[in-house]
């Protein structure tokens, strides 16, 4: 899966997201969203994007919802 092409859609999700509340709230509702319709798979592979240096232009918002979703549920 081409890193990209995910975080190009990780940051129409979160301009969706970012329009109308905080950076905290939108990450909230783009980590829920990323979990519920992103396969694992490609979960997986933006946040090895992430922490690879590869996903430079991700939003900020968009950047925190991927590591709210590698934390454990308790550290939410």
């Amino acid at each position: 899966m081409n890193p990209s092409h995910l975080v190009k859609m990780a940051n129409q999700i979160s301009d969706f997201f970012s329009a109308d509340c905080s950076e905290e709230e939108a990450a909230t509702e783009i980590a829920s969203h990323l979990q519920r319709f992103w396969a694992p798979a490609m979960r997986q592979r933006l946040a090895q994007a992430v922490e690879q240096g590869e996903a430079q232009d991700l939003r900020p918002a968009a950047c925190l919802a991927v590591r709210k979703l590698a934390l454990p549920t308790a550290q939410l």
